[in-house]
């Protein structure tokens, strides 16, 4: 298994804590920098990855083809899924958030809803928006094929 995420050193390094935290299991999980779009890590194995997790990484909304093109390299072809957990953090901007499973179904990928569950508050709740909207959770499960 890797874990990634910008390549920042005290980012991966966080991730490596977190890892590090974990009670003793079978499978051996790393930590590397990526940015979306880029050659893929060594470690991602050929063939591709049974499960592909995106975590709040739709909010960057210029980055979509780089993050669809990293997602379609690293799913594996048969049978891979990826599932894609974000909450709307700038409401107003949910549609654009969106569009990125819009980009999916394009490249010919299935998209189902799987989720969407409200929080007991947002993460942040100062920030503007829509407070409902701010502490949703929704999620999706992305696979080859179409429905």
């Amino acid at each position: 298994m890797i874990a990634t995420d910008y390549p920042d050193a005290p980012l991966i390094d966080n991730i490596r804590h977190n890892i590090s935290l974990l009670p003793p299991h079978a499978a051996e999980i790393s930590a590397e920098g990526y940015v979306w779009g880029n050659k893929l890590p060594a470690s991602v194995p050929a063939g591709g990855c049974d499960l592909v997790i995106l975590s709040d990484l739709l909010f960057n909304h210029s980055e979509h083809k780089k993050l669809l093109s990293t997602v379609v390299e690293t799913m594996r072809k048969d049978g891979g899924r990826a599932v894609v957990f974000f909450t709307p953090h700038r409401p107003w901007l949910l549609e654009k958030d969106l569009e990125f499973l819009t980009l999916c179904e394009e490249a010919g990928l299935t998209v189902v809803k799987v989720l969407e569950e409200l929080l007991e508050r947002p993460m942040f709740e100062e920030d503007e928006g829509d407070r409902d909207l701010r502490r949703t959770v929704f999620g999706y499960e992305v696979t080859w094929g179409k429905k």
